[in-house]
């Protein structure tokens, strides 16, 4: 159920805001307050996904309470109403307003703008996912929300404004210090929220360089907290795999990070092409300058990228930097590349039909689109615009496929575990439950084979 908060002093004009609410949507739950600051008191108590705020209220700083309100819950939209020579509406916008509306309101108008802010305020439930990989896809998307991120102990907030993670913040950190700690977290549910750009920018390095100093980090606390005998248990392995006669497994246009031996600074780049066995480019962060020095030495640059949950590193020679056309690196081709495991369960890309059963509604077409060892990602088209029935987190399900060399088509249980609904499908990410040997030895050994092919 959606809930709505409405800020009103006049008691005739918040009576009609409320019947107006309640006559457009049966299912909304309506809170009101009489000023701003009692509204806080009554959002930190529930989970509140719009505001309605008069800015007209006798108080002459309504102004700065409203700051206040919007600054105190970035994650939730507000629309902002004033009477006509009133406040300036681009000023309550730079305050954090989604919208701004002139009294009397345009009820029609109201409620078209409150829609859409009711459907975009929380995008859904995640859970299951790496945080990691959530803000490289949203990173890719340019979009602008809040990830809220819950744990048994803690509760984190992660900004992202255009695909940029500008700001961080848990109950006792901020800023880079906070989203080292968010994402080294294991076991967290993870809300995407709205975000109203009230934060000013505290995080200025490179997504990939944020993600790789938190797993450093993670890495490290492992080893002081692990006793002498589980220490080594604890650390993560280094794999090794060769690249003779083999593409390495980095995409055009993939962030990459360059270490190199005379700066101390990290600096992120593109992968802009590779020509395989004889080199890589990579757009040049650097002025060209800079490394005239480097080309065709001994000394070799560390380049470091994330890929299909892995983090992945070798080392290489600079062969030529070019200023023109663009500003770009020529580096030798890797023979060897090394990677660590972001993930516990290694997954593949996979396309298996199936029919998708839940308790006792019709079943559902669609395809398995990733599979491993522990569950499976399924993906439903829309059909006709017909909405899905409802679907929860930890919710049973029962699939129905014909799996990677089994000709007889299996049943296998699971739970629902995370969701990301889209307009055109939904895509459920399952957990596979009491998981029978025949079939985990089946996808083990699919994805064994996968593996080795792709190696």
């Amino acid at each position: 159920m959606k809930t709505v908060v409405i800020i009103e002093n006049e008691a005739v004009e918040l009576k009609a805001l409320v019947q107006l609410f309640e006559h457009w949507q049966k299912g909304i739950n309506i809170l009101t307050a009489k000023e701003k600051r009692a509204a806080i008191g009554i959002i930190s108590q529930h989970q509140v996904d719009l505001v309605v705020c008069d800015l007209s209220l006798l108080n002459g700083s309504s102004l700065e309470d409203f700051s206040l309100l919007t600054h105190t819950f970035p994650y939730i939209p507000c629309i902002a109403l004033s009477k006509e020579n009133g406040f300036i509406p681009n000023e309550a916008i730079r305050r954090g307003a989604s919208h701004f509306l002139e009294k009397p309101v345009d009820t029609s108008n109201l409620l078209l703008h409150a829609g859409k802010l009711l459907d975009s305020a929380t995008s859904g439930t995640v859970k299951g996912i790496p945080i990691h990989s959530l803000l490289q896809m949203l990173e890719t998307e340019e979009k602008t929300c809040t990830l809220q991120v819950n744990t048994k102990d803690d509760k984190g907030l992660l900004y992202i404004k255009n695909g940029v993670l500008i700001g961080a913040e848990t109950k006792n950190f901020t800023g880079e210090s906070a989203a080292h700690l968010i994402l080294s977290w294991q076991e967290s549910v993870v809300r995407i929220r709205f975000f109203n750009g009230q934060r000013k920018r505290q995080i200025n390095k490179p997504l990939i360089s944020i993600i790789m100093e938190s797993f450093r980090l993670s890495g490290e606390r492992d080893k002081l907290q692990a006793r002498p005998s589980s220490r080594k248990k604890l650390q993560l392995p280094l794999q090794h795999l060769s690249t003779l006669g083999k593409r390495i497994p980095l995409e055009i246009g993939s962030r990459v990070e360059l270490e190199f031996p005379h700066l101390d600074s990290v600096f992120e780049s593109v992968m802009v092409g590779m020509l395989q066995e004889h080199y890589l480019i990579v757009s040049n962060p650097q002025p060209f300058s800079d490394l005239e020095e480097l080309v065709g030495g001994e000394q070799r640059i560390v380049i470091k990228y994330i890929h299909r949950g892995r983090i992945w590193k070798f080392k290489a020679q600079l062969l030529k930097a070019v200023d023109s056309p663009s500003q770009l690196l020529f580096f030798e081709y890797p023979g060897v590349i090394h990677y660590h495991e972001l993930r516990q369960a290694k997954r593949s890309s996979i396309f298996i039909p199936c029919t998708f059963h839940l308790n006792e509604e019709p079943e559902l077409y669609g395809t398995l689109v990733n599979l491993s060892t522990k569950g499976t990602l399924c993906q439903i088209k829309h059909k006709n615009d017909t909405p899905l029935p409802q679907i929860d987190m930890n919710t049973s399900v029962l699939l129905r496929c014909l799996l990677p060399g089994i000709k007889e088509e299996q049943q296998i249980n699971g739970r629902v575990r995370n969701m990301q609904i889209d307009p055109a499908e939904t895509r459920i990410g399952i957990e596979f439950v009491n998981l029978q040997p025949h079939l985990a030895d089946t996808i083990g050994q699919y994805l064994y084979s996968i593996e080795s092919l792709g190696n």
